[in-house]
C-alpha cells in the first residue's frame, strides 16, 4: 500500500479491534496494540485483549509484555511500538495501530511526549504517600491544565505529573522534545471511529456482560492470589478496580456491572477529549455494518 503505517483509534467498544483484524487479513498487516493494559501478562479479560485464535490468525505486538510489577509507561510503550512497527515494514507487510490509549498514541506519534524524562524513586515515594485529594489539589495550583487532562482519582498519573514537574522546573508541555521519528510515522494514515453515542453505549453494554460471564471475577482473584496488590498499576484500571472492591466486600453482585459500566462510559468520554489533540486523517461515524464500505476506502488508497 501507498501508505506506510494505518493508525485506527477512537473510545472503548467502538469496534477497533475487530476492524482491525479484518483490514490486517485483507491487506497483509500486522497488529499493533495501543493499549495501556493488554501489555500486562494475566490482564486478558477486563482488557478486552485478543484471544489466542485472533493473535494466530494476524500478529499482534505489544501484548504480554511485562508482568504487574514492572515499571512500565508511555514513553517505553513509544520506543518499543516504533521498533515493531518499523519491523513489520522491513517485511514488506503494513503496520495497524489498534487501541484506545490516547496517552500511548501521542507518545507514539511523539505528540507532545520524551522518552527520555526523569524519574527519583525517594520523591515518588513521598509523592505516593499522599491522599489522591492531596495530590490534585497541588496540581491543580501548580499546573492546571495538566490537572484537567488526569481523571481526578488517577493516583499515579496525578503523582508522576508532580514529580515530572518537580524534577522539571516547568511543565512537559514546554520542554523541548528531542528525536526523530522513523520514517514510516513521517506520514500516518489516522482512522478515528467515532460511533453513535446509542450504538457505543450498547457495545459497552454487551462488553461488561461478557467480560463478567467469561470469568472477570475468577482473574482478578487468580490475580490477587498470585500476590499482584490491590494498588498494581493495572489493577487499577476499569473493570479490575471494581471487581477488586466487589471482592472486598464493598457491593453486591448485582451493583458491580452498573459500575463498571459506568466508568466505562465516563472514560469514553475522556478518550473523546484525547483524541481532539489527534490529527486524525478521516473520522468515521463507524458501526460494524460498515466494514465493507471502510474496506472499500481503504482499496481505493492502494492505488
Amino acid at each position: 500500500m501507498n501508505m506506510k503505517i494505518l493508525i485506527i483509534c477512537g473510545p472503548t467498544g467502538s469496534g477497533k479491534s475487530a476492524l482491525g483484524l479484518k483490514i490486517a487479513e485483507t491487506f497483509n498487516g500486522e497488529i499493533v496494540s495501543c493499549d495501556s493494559v493488554q501489555i500486562y501478562r494475566g490482564f486478558d479479560i477486563g482488557s478486552a485483549k485478543p484471544t489466542q485464535d485472533e493473535q494466530n490468525r494476524i500478529p499482534h505486538h505489544m501484548i504480554d509484555i511485562v508482568n504487574w510489577s514492572q515499571d512500565f509507561d508511555a514513553g517505553q510503550y513509544a520506543v518499543m511500538a516504533r521498533a515493531a512497527a518499523t519491523q513489520i515494514r522491513e517485511r514488506g507487510k503494513l503496520p495497524i495501530v489498534v487501541g484506545g490509549s490516547g496517552l500511548y498514541l501521542r507518545a507514539f506519534l511523539g505528540e507532545g511526549w520524551h522518552a527520555d524524562l526523569p524519574k527519583n524513586d525517594d520523591l515518588r515515594k513521598k509523592l505516593n504517600e499522599k491522599t489522591v485529594d492531596e495530590l490534585r489539589d497541588t496540581l491543580e495550583k501548580l499546573d492546571p491544565i495538566r490537572a484537567k487532562e488526569i481523571h481526578p482519582n488517577d493516583k499515579f498519573r496525578l503523582a508522576r505529573a508532580l514529580e515530572l514537574l518537580t524534577l522539571l522546573g516547568k511543565p512537559v508541555r514546554e520542554v523541548e522534545r528531542k528525536g526523530e521519528l522513523p520514517e514510516c510515522l513521517n506520514d500516518p494514515y489516522i482512522i478515528f471511529l467515532d460511533p453513535p453515542r446509542k450504538y457505543l453505549h450498547e457495545t459497552i453494554l454487551n462488553r461488561t456482560k461478557s467480560m463478567l460471564a467469561t470469568g472477570l471475577v475468577e482473574e482478578v482473584r487468580s490475580l490477587l492470589a498470585e500476590g499482584c496488590p490491590w494498588n498494581a498499576k493495572p489493577m487499577q484500571t476499569i473493570g479490575y478496580k471494581e471487581t477488586f472492591r466487589f471482592l472486598r466486600g464493598e457491593f453486591e453482585t448485582s451493583q458491580l456491572e452498573e459500575l463498571i459500566l459506568f466508568a466505562t462510559r465516563q472514560y469514553a468520554k475522556r478518550q473523546m477529549t484525547w483524541f481532539k489533540k489527534v490529527n486524525v486523517s478521516e473520522r468515521i461515524p463507524y458501526e460494524a455494518s460498515m466494514d465493507s464500505a471502510v474496506m472499500k476506502r481503504l482499496s481505493l488508497l492502494k492505488s
